[in-house]
């Protein structure tokens, strides 16, 4: 392609029938000055161009690597998604199996448990049928004649009191002797009248024992009524 100065330094050769040397410096200097400025504005356009398609293969190269991350990232999130639903499956099962085991180590406690109350049951019906024999041999010996004092107590005070009595109406029946007594029927009488202190102290005794048995019957007797209480509320709880 001619540049602008090519067309400018162009000469031709005269002749005597050419055409007009001023007429064609005249369009020679025109058309320089076009062919310039489009010759400029072409390498203008052709620099534009030449950046644009840098500009271009920039943005070409980002768009490439902008694919592949988001490949990449559909690509991870798949993968991602994938190993959550796994690790889910996973945890899942897990859960199963250790609900299951806490499960079957509670039902296995149950049975123990329930082995051990019924041992448990075992011995306390065992001890309720052990104070119950205890509390009726305590009762029957309670009510045997060796635990019968009140009779005998009562024969031994109704015989003192007989033969108080009987000293005393001999000791009425004796005529009374206003004389010395000699030493041995005054050391009768000083016996005598010791036996008589005696026997006052031995009939208050007497009184007294007799009140001591009398109370300890009644208490024995509301025992056995608390005890047969019990039992018969025992009975019927049973």
């Amino acid at each position: 392609m001619l540049t602008p100065i090519e067309i400018q330094g162009r000469t031709f050769k005269g002749s005597g029938m050419g055409y007009s040397k001023t007429d064609v410096d005249s369009f020679f200097q025109t058309l320089a000055a076009d062919y310039e400025a489009l010759y400029t504005e072409n390498i203008s356009l052709k620099e534009k161009i030449t950046g644009m398609n840098e500009s271009l293969n920039h943005y070409r190269d980002i768009e490439k690597s902008l694919q592949k991350a988001l490949v990449l990232a559909e690509t991870t999130a798949e993968e991602t998604v994938l190993s959550a639903k796994k690790n889910a499956t996973v945890i899942e099962q897990e859960a199963v199996l250790k609900a299951q085991s806490i499960v079957a180590d509670a039902k296995v406690d149950i049975e123990k448990l329930k082995v051990q109350l019924s041992d448990l049951l075992k011995q306390y019906e065992g001890y309720r049928a052990q104070c119950r024999a205890l509390a009726k041999a305590q009762l029957d010996m309670i009510d045997s004649e060796a635990f019968d004092v009140g009779g005998n107590v009562k024969d031994d005070i109704s015989e003192l009191e007989k033969s108080a009595s009987e000293h005393a109406q001999m000791l009425q029946a004796e005529p009374v002797n206003t004389q010395p007594l000699p030493e041995e029927q005054k050391k009768a009488e000083d016996q005598e009248e010791e036996f008589d202190e005696t026997l006052s102290t031995d009939e208050s005794m007497i009184k007294d024992f007799s009140e001591i048995f009398e109370k300890e019957e009644s208490e024995e007797d509301i025992q056995k009524e608390e005890i047969s209480g019990d039992t018969d509320g025992e009975e019927k709880d049973s």
